[in-house]
């Protein structure tokens, strides 16, 4: 026990040698959501009062899987917020150990990233959830976190962040394949499976900490959950189904050891020696795989793409949506006689990337997420078109949550997002304005929709309480034909990608019931299906070209996902017995046990109540020591800082008490979010030094009371980024100043008002996943503070006399950054900046405009400055690899070409008195554990000066 506390008290007080202005950060809310809350044994959930249904759902689906998920992480919660919204169409959950809780967004997730099998959305994302929170509960007892909990409980927490993401999504992968339903999870899904055997399969298999920790530059970007379940999937199957929670017990008594070591104590075994025998163990699995390969691969371009859904636009046409580390997102014409690649429109899109073209092929329907201006986290689905003629490009919804559209002769027929659900409508009449409801279930979440090219018959996709399957439907008969048995179905697979061939009575689709996911065509006049492709891994997203001989499609390929074509000639044609798609079509709903009788009992005694968060948020959630520099002076002040948070994170507090040469200081601010734009107040009483003559110093005392507005508005967000943010600010102060020893004050306090305003306009900034800075765009920034009305003081030190006059001071600072991208397909991007600064006395500080690379101070005592800068990185190679015991992970490595000239724009011979330096600096991102930072080394010249100077920092 000893040893642990020793240990407890060094960390505790390393963990915060800063302060925070404000610890717990705020977001604004869509308004009147009403709020309403339902507390079951172990919950709260806070949900809107139209979401009722979907609360108590889900809040069944947890309580059941409390005691599994308890027993494999350990832990406990009670009265534990979870917050459920249906504002925000990107569908997310996740467990913050900050503020403790878990927000879900309860539209469905689009797309195949999650095991249909599972059942609908809450019944996927909740439990995954519910292991994180139970985890992160997991304090143990007499050690570092249960020592930490004292003063933070949310710090405690989040020692478990600590871990490799990888340990920490792998074990909430394990459970969602092993405890929900018997071919639910990720772990049961080809989809998902199948991408870590595309990676160990080649000569980019992932190392040790490649399988637990993410990756910022490569694909896939979800490796640590790949990765992750992996690992743990086989540390338990050769451990023993105790080995993570042992691993976690041992980690948080002795967290500055690392997973590494906590492996290594419960294993026997050291990091290396495990992925040794997990190695061996997987390449004797691939051994039996085998496959053919009679595709053409298409030529892409570009690196790391990831390309869905490829349709053909003629004979010789195809268009697909993709994306890549070194262009940009979007749809994108293929041409196959010149292998030639040309983006047609650049936007983001739904993530389930379905799209459709007219009959004539002139037109296009895609859906795509339309980020709200001004409230956080919030986005809705929208349905665009675009003209291949004339290559417009139409918005023809608004608000209107829809996505995966379809032609239908004069109509469109699309999904509408509904809780835990999606609805089928139709939409028609002059610019597609009026919407009509057709079909929509409790026990259905409808997922794509093909029509015949003769519109006589309608493919659908649904997932029936988890049985995810093909109906065939005419218009008017959907709801008759969807609340009977499917018309083909896969016991322990499902079904995706409907595409009707041109001409025959004939459905393309791919399933992963063979444990591959593969493309098969089903023959609606002969009643019979057969297996088209052979892939080694998946095969997914075709479609027929238009003579209906070839079909464009999606393989995994190491990881990426390629376009690929098979000509008919070379299907596979394996028939598929009719008993293994029909059988499957009756079977009793997969869903149908993941509730427990004890549990649905239980809840109908639950209460449900209007939610406040009344006064007890208060109460502080974190009391913490705090050291901070005073004006970079090497002197410190220290003392304690509390904050806290309501469970909405629309009102925030923090306040710090500090000692510094016999004083008492404080800073206390709160922010408020529940209306928009909200506003902040800040009342501190804080020291700092003033230069005043070489190395004369004076201390200066500052108590104020400050009340800002922050204006953020996101204007467009899509590839391209263009947001404005507007702080005004009105602060009351009083000023007085002390020698250095801040002993006797040597005047009076003066008192101030002042007001300040800042502005930043960001212009069409755009970026790749590996660029290192923006390729495009325009920053400019500006920020004025001036003196409205205050005293003048006068005073001596040292024999000197000083005047403070503060009606007089004015400052002014702003600036311009553009950046272009000459050789962007190499990831290499120019930033020019000019920067500027004027000021009647000594507010800002100058020298935040002249570069690290400059050898001293340039006109530190000039009260007008400009600066002109340059900056140009060269990536040299993407590293994403680290080490386990020692938790040190390198991201990048990248060259900084720079320069900066700085000068007084008031001299007479303001080029001939003005500095200039040229640079070169090597840097990297790393990451210790999961906290990241970067480090440079860089060169500065002033060949003027012939100096120079080799720094580490900024440039």
């Amino acid at each position: 026990m000893y040893p642990k506390l020793f240990y407890s008290f060094i960390f505790l007080f390393l963990l915060h040698a800063n302060s925070f202005a404000q610890l717990y950060p705020t977001q604004h809310r869509p308004p009147n959501q009403n709020w309403q809350q339902l507390k079951t044994t172990h919950f709260k959930f806070i949900y809107a009062p139209e979401n009722a249904r979907q609360a108590i759902g889900l809040a069944q689906v947890l309580e059941s899987q409390y005691p599994d998920v308890q027993q494999l992480v350990g832990g406990a919660l009670q009265n534990f917020p979870i917050i459920l919204n249906n504002y925000n169409d990107r569908s997310n959950g996740f467990v913050t150990s900050f503020n403790f809780r878990s927000e879900i967004e309860l539209p469905p997730i689009k797309g195949k990233p999650l095991n249909p099998q599972t059942g609908n959305w809450l019944t996927n994302v909740g439990p995954h959830e519910l292991v994180h929170a139970l985890q992160f509960s997991n304090l143990g007892d007499y050690n570092i976190p249960h020592l930490v909990s004292f003063f933070s409980p949310d710090l405690a927490r989040s020692i478990h962040g600590g871990l490799p993401p990888g340990a920490i999504e792998g074990i909430a992968v394990y459970h969602e394949t092993e405890n929900i339903t018997k071919h639910g999870g990720r772990g049961n899904y080809p989809y998902f499976t199948n991408q870590f055997d595309a990676i160990f399969d080649s000569n980019q298999r992932w190392s040790m900490r490649q399988l637990i920790q993410p990756p910022d530059y490569t694909r896939p970007f979800g490796r640590h959950y790949i990765g992750g379940y992996e690992f743990t999937d086989w540390l338990h199957n050769t451990y023993g189904d105790k080995t993570t929670r042992k691993v976690l017990d041992f980690y948080m008594d002795f967290p500055f050891l690392g997973y590494g070591l906590a492996l290594r104590r419960i294993t026997g075994s050291w990091p290396g020696q495990l992925y040794d025998q997990f190695e061996n163990e997987h390449e004797d699995q691939l051994k039996t795989n085998t496959a053919k390969y009679p595709f053409m691969d298409l030529e892409v371009p570009f690196k790391g793409a990831e390309i869905h859904r490829p349709k053909w636009l003629s004979d010789s046409k195809l268009i697909f949506y993709g994306s890549f580390y070194n262009a940009r997102s979007g749809f994108y014409s293929y041409n196959l006689s010149t292998k030639k690649m040309s983006r047609l429109i650049t936007t983001n899109t739904v993530r389930d990337f379905r799209y459709d073209l007219s009959d004539d092929h002139s037109r296009m329907v895609f859906s795509y997420f339309e980020t709200d201006p001004i409230y956080n986290n919030t986005a809705k689905t929208e349905l665009q078109l675009y003209d291949f003629t004339s290559s417009h490009r139409e918005q023809i919804t608004k608000k209107s949550r829809l996505y995966a559209p379809t032609f239908l002769g004069d109509e469109l027929l699309a999904l509408k997002s509904h809780p835990a659900r999606s609805k089928l409508v139709a939409r028609n009449g002059p610019d597609y304005s009026k919407e009509t409801e057709i079909f929509f279930a409790p026990n259905h979440e409808v997922k794509a929709v093909a029509v015949r090219p003769n519109h006589e018959q309608l493919a659908i996709i649904s997932n029936k309480s988890g049985q995810q399957a093909l109906w065939i439907t005419t218009r008017d008969d959907i709801t008759k034909q969807l609340n009977g048995p499917p018309d083909v179905a896969f016991d322990g697979g499902v079904i995706f990608d409907p595409e009707w061939h041109p001409t025959e009575d004939k459905i393309l689709f791919s399933s992963d019931f063979s444990g591959t996911m593969q493309l098969y065509e089903y023959d609606l006049s002969k009643q019979e299906i057969l297996q088209l492709t052979d892939t080694k891994f998946n095969a997914f997203e075709g479609s027929y070209s238009p003579d209906g001989n070839r079909i464009a499609f999606i393989k995994q390929d190491k990881n990426e996902r390629l376009p690929a074509l098979i000509e008919r000639r070379e299907f596979s044609n394996h028939p598929i017995l009719q008993e293994r798609w029909e059988v499957a079509s009756q079977q009793t709903p997969i869903t149908s046990k993941v509730i427990s009788d004890s549990v649905a009992k239980a809840s109908e005694s639950w209460e449900t109540s209007s939610y406040s968060s009344r006064a007890s948020w208060l109460k502080p959630r974190t009391v913490l020591p705090t050291i901070e520099e005073v004006s970079n002076e090497n002197a410190y002040k220290a003392g304690i800082s509390l904050h806290s948070v309501n469970t909405l994170s629309s009102q925030a507090y923090s306040a710090a008490i500090t000692y510094f040469k016999n004083r008492g200081w404080y800073d206390l601010s709160y922010q408020n979010k529940t209306f928009w734009p909200g506003f902040r107040i800040r009342a501190y009483n804080e020291p700092s030094y003033r230069a005043v003559s070489g190395d004369n110093y004076l201390g200066r005392q500052e108590r104020s009371l400050a009340f800002s507005v922050p204006f953020r508005v996101q204007l467009y967000q899509n590839i391209y980024n263009t947001s404005l943010s507007i702080i005004p600010e009105i602060r009351q102060s009083q000023v007085r100043f002390f020698n250095d020893d801040f002993r006797t004050p040597i005047s009076d306090f003066a008192n101030i008002t002042v007001g300040d305003i800042l502005l930043q306009l960001n212009y069409r900034l755009q970026q790749n996943i590996r660029d290192l800075q923006p390729n495009s765009g325009v920053i400019l920034f500006s920020e004025i503070e001036h003196y409205l009305s205050g005293d003048t003081i006068s005073f001596s030190s040292n024999g000197s006399d000083f005047q403070f006059a503060s009606p007089a001071e004015t400052a002014w600072q702003g600036g311009m950054y553009t950046y272009i991208s000459p050789l962007r397909q190499w990831n290499q991007s120019l930033r020019l900046g000019m920067r500027g600064l004027t000021q009647s006395g000594v507010i800002f500080d100058n020298q935040s405009l002249v570069s690290n690379g400059f050898s001293e101070p340039v006109l530190p005592n000039s009260r007008n400055l400009i600066s002109l800068s340059t900056r140009y990185t060269i990536p040299i190679t993407y590293i994403d690899d680290g080490g386990l015991l020692l938790p040190l992970y390198l991201s990048n490595l990248y060259l900084v070409a720079f320069s900066n000239t700085v000068g007084d724009p008031m001299l007479l011979d303001w080029y001939r008195n003005s500095r200039s330096v040229f640079g070169i600096g090597l840097r990297a991102k790393f990451r210790f554990s999961n906290f990241g930072f970067n480090i440079g080394f860089g060169f500065g010249y002033e060949p003027t000066r012939r100096q120079h100077q080799f720094f580490i920092g900024d440039f």
